[in-house]
């Protein structure tokens, strides 16, 4: 996932700025790691499988929203000329 892998450099090069060695670098990435994490979690970010989910639930609501329209319309039509016939 892009998310994760965006964490894991932004974590990496902030623990390779602060050139600490050994446990201690490896315990400050995993922290710098999971406060990332926090402040992406608290911005509502929808993962991509997510967005492509609801833009294809958009899309099948635009093509219903055509055809009732669609439907509608025609309706409208028969309306008008069952009016026009009736008026004769």
């Amino acid at each position: 996932m892009r998310d994760r892998d965006l964490l894991g450099e932004i974590s990496g090069r902030l623990t390779g700025l602060l050139q600490s060695g050994g446990a201690a670098a490896s315990d400050l990435r995993g922290k710098i790691e999971q406060q990332l994490r926090e402040g992406v979690a608290e911005l509502s970010a929808i993962d991509r499988e997510e967005f492509d989910a609801q833009v294809r639930a958009l899309q099948r609501a635009e093509e219903r929203i055509q055809a009732l329209e669609e439907t509608v319309a025609e309706l409208e039509s028969r309306l008008a000329a069952q009016d026009e016939t009736s008026a004769e």
